[in-house]
C-alpha cells in the first residue's frame, strides 16, 4: 500500500509554528487546528532548538526569520547542519523578501516562502502542497 499521503487523512502531522508575536501565532495555530493538524507553538527559536534534540520531530515548521535572541535564519542554519533534521520542511512567514533576508541560503535549506501580512488559505494551501510534497518523509518520528 501506498502510504506516502496516509497521513494527510488521519491528522497526524505534527506543524510547529516559531512565532513571537503571540496573535499571529494564534492566527495560524487556529487555521491549522481547522485544517486537523497538532500545533506546538514557540515563540523563540531557541525553545524550538531545544526541542528538536528532545521530542517527536515535527512534519513541518512555520517559521518567522525576525525573532527576538536567535533569528530564523540561524535555525534554518542549524536544522540544515543536522542529517536528522534536513528532511524537516520549512515554511518561513515573515515581512522580509528573499533579498532582504538570506534568500539562496534558505531555499538551500528547503525553505518555502509566505510573506506578512499574510492570507491564511494562502498559508494553508502552501502547508497542504510542502506536506504533500515530501509525502511520508514529511511525516517523522523521534530524532
Amino acid at each position: 500500500m501506498n502510504r506516502s499521503w496516509w497521513w494527510l487523512l488521519d491528522n497526524s502531522a505534527i506543524i510547529w509554528v516559531v512565532e513571537d508575536d503571540l496573535s499571529t501565532q494564534r492566527l495560524v495555530a487556529q487555521n491549522l487546528k481547522a485544517q486537523g493538524y497538532r500545533t506546538k507553538l514557540f515563540d523563540t527559536a531557541e525553545k524550538a532548538y531545544a526541542a528538536l534534540r528532545a521530542e517527536p520531530l515535527p512534519s513541518l515548521i512555520i517559521l518567522d526569520m525576525l525573532l527576538p535572541g536567535m533569528s530564523g535564519v540561524d535555525l534554518i542554519r542549524l536544522i540544515k547542519q543536522n542529517n536528522a533534521w534536513t528532511k524537516i520542511p520549512v515554511v518561513v512567514v515573515t515581512v522580509l523578501s528573499r533579498q532582504e533576508s538570506i534568500g539562496s541560503q534558505t531555499e538551500a535549506a528547503g525553505a518555502f516562502w509566505v510573506n506578512k501580512p499574510f492570507d491564511a488559505n494562502n498559508l494553508i494551501q502552501t502547508v497542504q502542497d510542502v506536506l504533500a510534497s515530501v509525502g511520508q518523509e514529511g511525516h517523522t518520528s523521534h530524532g
